[in-house]
């Protein structure tokens, strides 16, 4: 797992207060003024151009790999009013992660079309107070949600039974989904945030690419903007906003449980992974120590007032980091149909190089026979001498000794227990041993 660390600007409400910065940034390493220290994979101010670099490096390069059937997650985590939405684009009018990532697709999208069959569909979910809320719901009740979470039979991880998938074309399409959705996501205002998050909000892109010859290759793509972790004292919340609160820290709790399991080095081999604690480690089990490629983007606030919450939000990405994840290629799943047709094919084929076995033994020994001298039009039978093959060889039938025709019956008999061998009742496919008798008429053969 990759994790690249935002220091946000001083916001108003934080410089009317009189904050000052309590964190020096320094290549990819921040300081805090208690002197603590970290080092990321990126450390940058949270301004346009910054993003942008992030964006380029570390996210980019994913995106591509969705097309070759590498599943990818960039998760963004932090307190609330951190600027995780901000930097998601998953709420306002900012373009933000989200954006970009549109963009990117169906550019990579236009340029795959032209060499294989593209399918792009999204899905966008809120996990609220551990409910999962299908944010795309067409009658727009985003209340109790039939959604429930699954497990693909053959081990390819969870799913959602019950989320609309839509499909998509375009980046422009893909921004109306997510706007739509951002209108029905639960938020509120708090003493840290105009407008703050009251759920994990999660949007999925599923990339299917067929190339003529070759199994479809799927991967999905998570962009999770997590809920902010609070302190109920310095948020001043209660009632609702304090019960919202509440089942926030136990998501983040629950996560970072996991996480703790997932870099334990004495746990990392045999220890158990708590992924069923809540739903939200349960869906995003391949993004943590599963089946993707991720990033973390640790959001902080520079203020002084804040610097508990920063310096545990720090602690929490520096622990992630050293998550492993074990990535592989997402095929196609053949049906049971696929499978049984397959199964005969391979016997045709068999079956197929048994009979061309047989064709090359029968042409040797014609070739034998011709070059033996043996007219075979002038050859006669003798009447009262048995002509069908039976329990004598035809070396010992009397009055055929050491003739040409005694030679071309063993040489007939040779051929057809060859033919048996070839043919022989193990083969699903095999042809009467009837059907390869000796014919009593030689010009037949």
């Amino acid at each position: 797992m990759h994790v690249a660390t935002i220091v946000r600007p001083l916001i108003e409400r934080e410089i009317q207060s009189g904050c000052s910065t309590s964190l020096a940034i320094e290549g990819d390493s921040v300081a805090t003024k208690s002197g603590h220290q970290f080092t990321f994979d990126a450390v940058i101010p949270g301004t346009e151009e910054a993003l942008e670099d992030v964006y380029t490096e570390q996210i980019v390069d994913m995106i591509g790999g969705l097309f070759d059937g590498y599943n990818a997650s960039v998760l963004a985590y932090g307190q609330t009013g951190s600027g995780k939405t901000y930097t998601m684009g998953m709420g306002g009018t900012h373009p933000g992660i989200a954006h970009k990532t549109f963009c990117t697709l169906f550019e990579k999208v236009e340029e795959a079309s032209a060499s294989s069959e593209m399918s792009v569909k999204t899905s966008f979910i809120e996990i609220y107070k551990d409910d999962i809320r299908d944010l795309l719901e067409e009658d727009g009740h985003v209340g109790a949600s039939s959604v429930v979470i699954r497990e693909h039979a053959k081990g390819a991880g969870v799913f959602l039974s019950g989320a609309r998938l839509v499909d998509v074309m375009n980046c422009n399409e893909c921004l109306d989904i997510l706007n739509r959705g951002i209108g029905r996501r639960a938020t509120a205002e708090s003493s840290m945030n105009v407008r703050s998050s009251r759920s994990h909000a999660i949007f999925t892109i599923y990339v299917e690419r067929k190339v003529e010859g070759e199994k479809a290759r799927m991967a999905k793509l998570h962009l999770v903007d997590l809920a902010g972790s609070e302190r109920v004292a310095l948020n001043e919340i209660r009632g609702q906003r304090f019960k919202e609160g509440v089942q926030i820290n136990m998501g983040l709790l629950a996560l970072s449980n996991c996480i703790a399991a997932l870099t334990d080095v004495h746990r990392r081999d045999w220890g158990h992974v708590p992924y069923r604690d809540s739903k939200l480690t349960r869906l995003l089990q391949d993004s943590l120590g599963g089946n993707s490629r991720t990033v973390m983007l640790a959001c902080v606030s520079p203020a002084d007032s804040n610097s508990d919450e920063t310096l545990n939000t720090l602690k929490y990405a520096n622990r992630a980091r050293g998550i492993r994840n074990r990535v592989s290629i997402n095929f196609e799943k053949s049906t049971d149909m696929e499978i049984k047709l397959k199964r005969q094919l391979d016997a045709a084929q068999e079956r197929i190089s048994q009979l061309e076995m047989l064709v090359n033994v029968l042409h040797e020994e014609n070739v034998a026979l011709k070059e033996s001298g043996i007219a075979i039009s002038s050859l006669t039978i003798t009447p009262g001498v048995e002509t069908r093959t039976s329990p004598r060889t035809p070396a010992a039938t009397p009055g055929l000794t050491n003739t040409p025709l005694s030679e071309l019956l063993l040489s007939c008999k040779r051929a057809r227990q060859r033919a048996e061998i070839l043919l022989s009742t193990k083969s699903p496919m095999s042809t009467p041993r009837s059907s390869f008798d000796a014919r009593t008429t030689i010009s037949d053969m």
